[in-house]
Order: structure tokens, then C-alpha cells, then sequence
């Protein structure tokens, strides 16, 4: 994986850097989109966060179960099994074509949801437009999900990494263009958004597969060989990664309550809640990539059979997150008039003045919250890593649907409150969740669980 040793610092970051510098290009292409529709129409920002959520949101099932086949790459590769690495990049590749109707016919349920969100008509038509382009191209992202487990699992996160930032900065480009009609295109607005997303979500999966099955590494690991479906290793990839995708699943679709909760507020409260979202994904997105290497730091201390390795990685990956985000939060709380003043319209129905005053209320939270969420992110990761996930989807969704929903709830139609309050409810949250999963963690429980199974490590 690398030359140093996995729970080491410059072996954490050896793995990290790659999978965050991919998250940051992520970061980049949807604050790009964000920005162009910003500056394009005020009332294209508003539509592109809720149906782009929704969108993720039906497919993060799918999405979840098949990026968890990383997990089981990570731990052939810790046990040195080459052969059980390129059959699960075959099992996740089988899964993505399998998903390709069922992430289709999703477009129904999910149009009949926007319609019950209660947005004006103009946003709503919007939303339609972006939502549907995005949802039947679902499986390009579910596509580069299954190519980057192989490379990933292995901790050779850089061709990963380079895969995405050039999909990012195709993204990006197709974006200017299309959006504003440049170099020939007809202006389309977010229809040109959704579409040059569409196209350049399939584009990773593309470089990542044809190098796995092509050159030294497809000799080395006999990945042409290897490319047939095996029900036994699918059934485990299912056993295992359908409780993390309903995970994601869980969490994203109780986040997109809350948005569109906030969509029902008053148009300071709603703009100033996609801003403060949006900026939070400055902090959020890295914070996910290193929760993505524990998983697979952790699974190949598992796969050498180092649980104590294990733990030291978990411990130190945390402390790296928190030397990234902790600078960050501080410009948040600084500087928040700058990020208000990206995501202004000239358009915009309140007052720069206001929205600043709002938005950098919501910007402070996100700065307290973040440590929270690192410790979440961290430790649930590693949980992950270990193949604990049922214990993860139960905690996230007990908490989501149990505590954060209703709460938020009580407080928007109770008790009429705004959206500075539900940022700080939402808050608590957080760190109930940061504190169960370390508890988790501490116990120790998941050092005895078999991910791969006696019977496939052989094989």
C-alpha cells in the first residue's frame, strides 16, 4: 500500500491526501456550479441544492452498497489475497449494471416528492429539470463508486484521485459553457448544469476501469480473468454494504427533509441556508475523505490481523481532520461577509446586509459543529472499516429519524422558530452522534467481526 507503516502519520496521509484532493475537486466542481447558477439566476441556486439532494438521495443506497466493496478490497489486500481484490472490483462493477433500471425508474417516486415540497412553481420547474437529468445518469457516480473501490481498497489512491479531478475539471468547463451559452452552446442554464454533471460523472469510472483491466495491473492481479459473478462474494458485499448505503441513505434523506423544510421559510432564511450549506461543503467534503481512509486504513489493519494498529490509526487520522478543519472554522467565524458575498445575486430578494447577518450566524455553527462531525466521521469510518456497519446504520437512523427530525419539526410548526434555531438543534445532533459512535469504537466490539468470511479468504 505504501512504504510506511499504515497507523503512522506519514502513512495516513500517504492514503488520505489523494482521497481528500478528490473530495476537494468534488468541493470545487459543485461550488463552481453553484457559483455559475448564482450569477445566473437566483432562483436556479435555489432549485439546484434541494433537487440535487433529492437525487443523491435516491441513489445513495445503490451508491453506499457498492463503494463498501473498498472495504473488502482492503482487507484481501491486508491479507494478501490479489485474487480476492480484482473479484470484488468485479462484483461492484456487476452491482452498477444491475443498478442502472432500478436508478432509473426512481425519476417517478422522486418527481412526485418535489411536487409535495411546497417550493413555488417557478423553483419547482426547475428542480423538475435538474432532478430528472441527474437521476438517469444515476449510475455514472454509482460507476466510479465500483472503479475507485479497487484502487482505493489498495491504498493507491492517486490514479482515484486523478480520475476525479479531471471528471471534476470537465465538469467544471462544461459547466461555464453550457450554462451560459460559451463557445457556441445555447445558453441553458441549470439545465446545461445538470447535463454537464450527467457527462462528467461517468467520466472517473471510464479511466479507472479501463486502467484496472489493461497493463501490469491487470496481469498482476488477473483482473480479466477474474471478471465473472460470484453470488457468494456479491451475497457478503451485500450482507455488509446494504446496511452502510442505507446508512448514507438515512442520513442524506433526513438532511433533505431539513432542506426542504427550510425551502417553506422566508427567503432570508431559506437563501441564507443554501449559502451556509453550500460553504459547508469547504469543510465537510475533506472531512468525508478522511473518514473514507479510515475505512480503508482500518481494513487492511483488520486483513494483517493489527487491531491495535487499528485503533492508532483511527486516533491519528482524527487528529489530522481536525489540524484541516479547525484553520477553516476560524474563517467562517472571521469572515463570513466574503462567503455571503460569493453566492449574492443581483437578483436576490433581500438585502446583502441582511443576508450577511444571517448567514454568518449559520456559518458560526458549522464552525462548532465541525468537530463534532470529524469525531462522527472518524470513528464511524472506522467502524466501517471493520465491517460494523449494522451497528452504524441502526445509531445514525435512530438518531436521525428518533430525535433530529422530530425535533426539527416541533421547532418549524410548534413552535415557529427560524432557521438560526434549527442550525443549533441540528448542532446537538452532531455531537450525539460523535459521542455514540466513539463509545462504539471504544468497546472494542467490532475487533470480532469476520467481513470476508473463512471461506472466501482462499479463494
Amino acid at each position: 500500500m505504501s512504504k510506511y507503516a499504515p497507523d503512522s502519520y506519514r502513512g495516513i496521509i500517504t492514503i488520505s491526501l489523494p482521497i481528500i484532493a478528490g473530495m476537494a475537486g468534488r468541493t470545487i466542481m459543485m461550488f463552481c456550479d453553484r457559483l455559475f447558477l448564482a450569477q445566473h439566476s437566483q432562483l436556479e441556486l435555489q432549485a439546484a441544492l434541494p433537487a440535487g439532494i433529492l437525487s443523491f438521495t435516491l441513489l445513495c443506497i445503490v451508491f453506499g452498497t457498492v463503494s463498501y466493496s473498498t472495504t473488502f478490497v482492503a482487507q484481501f489486500f491486508g491479507s494478501g489475497n490479489k485474487e480476492g481484490c480484482s473479484k470484488s472490483l468485479a462484483q461492484g462493477l456487476y452491482l452498477t449494471l444491475f443498478s442502472i433500471p432500478i436508478l432509473a425508474a426512481m425519476t417517478i417516486p422522486g418527481s412526485m416528492l418535489l411536487k409535495l415540497s411546497g417550493h413555488s412553481p417557478d423553483v419547482l420547474a426547475l428542480e423538475h429539470i435538474y432532478f430528472r437529468i441527474l437521476m438517469l445518469s444515476a449510475s455514472g457516480p454509482v460507476f466510479t463508486a465500483a472503479a475507485s473501490a479497487f484502487w482505493n481498497g489498495r491504498g493507491k489512491t492517486i490514479p482515484a484521485m486523478v480520475a476525479v479531478l479531471i471528471g471534476s475539471g470537465i465538469n467544471i468547463i462544461l459547466d461555464y459553457v453550457m450554462i451560459f451559452g460559451k463557445f457556441g452552446f445555447p445558453e441553458m442554464g441549470i439545465e446545461g448544469a445538470a447535463i454537464a454533471t450527467a457527462i462528467s460523472s461517468f467520466i472517473p469510472g471510464t479511466i479507472l476501469t479501463i486502467a484496472a483491466y489493461t497493463g501490469k495491473t491487470a496481469k498482476r492481479y488477473r483482473t480479466r480473468e477474474n471478471f465473472k459473478f460470484s453470488w457468494p462474494l456479491t451475497k457478503r458485499i451485500l450482507k455488509f454494504g446494504f446496511p452502510a448505503g442505507l446508512q448514507i441513505f438515512l442520513d442524506v434523506a433526513s438532511f433533505t427533509i431539513f432542506i426542504f423544510i427550510a425551502g417553506r421559510m422566508d427567503v432570508l432564511d431559506f437563501t441564507a441556508n443554501n449559502i451556509a450549506f453550500s460553504v459547508n461543503n469547504l469543510a465537510f467534503n475533506p472531512l468525508l475523505g478522511f473518514s473514507f481512509a479510515t475505512t480503508v486504513i482500518v481494513g487492511r489493519c483488520i486483513g494483517m490481523g493489527n487491531t491495535d494498529m487499528a485503533i492508532r490509526a483511527t486516533r491519528r487520522t482524527l487528529l489530522l481532520s481536525l489540524c484541516y478543519f479547525v484553520p477553516l472554522a476560524v474563517t467562517f467565524i472571521l469572515f463570513p461577509g466574503f462567503y455571503t458575498s460569493l453566492f449574492f445575486s443581483p437578483d436576490s430578494a433581500c438585502s446583502i446586509e441582511d443576508l450577511s447577518s444571517t448567514a454568518g450566524k449559520l456559518l458560526t455553527i458549522v464552525a462548532a459543529w465541525g468537530i463534532f462531525d470529524a469525531a462522527s466521521l472518524m470513528f464511524s469510518g472506522a467502524l466501517r472499516g471493520a465491517g460494523d456497519t449494522k451497528f452504524v446504520v441502526k445509531i445514525s437512523g435512530l438518531i436521525a429519524w428518533l430525535f433530529w427530525i422530530p425535533g426539527i419539526l416541533y421547532l418549524y410548526a410548534v413552535v415557529k422558530t427560524g432557521i438560526v434555531n434549527l442550525w443549533l438543534f441540528t448542532s446537538i445532533y452532531v455531537a450525539v452522534l460523535g459521542v455514540l459512535f466513539y463509545l462504539r469504537f471504544r468497546s472494542g466490539k467490532w475487533k470480532h467481526i469476520d467481513l470476508v468470511g473463512d471461506s472466501l479468504k482462499s479463494n
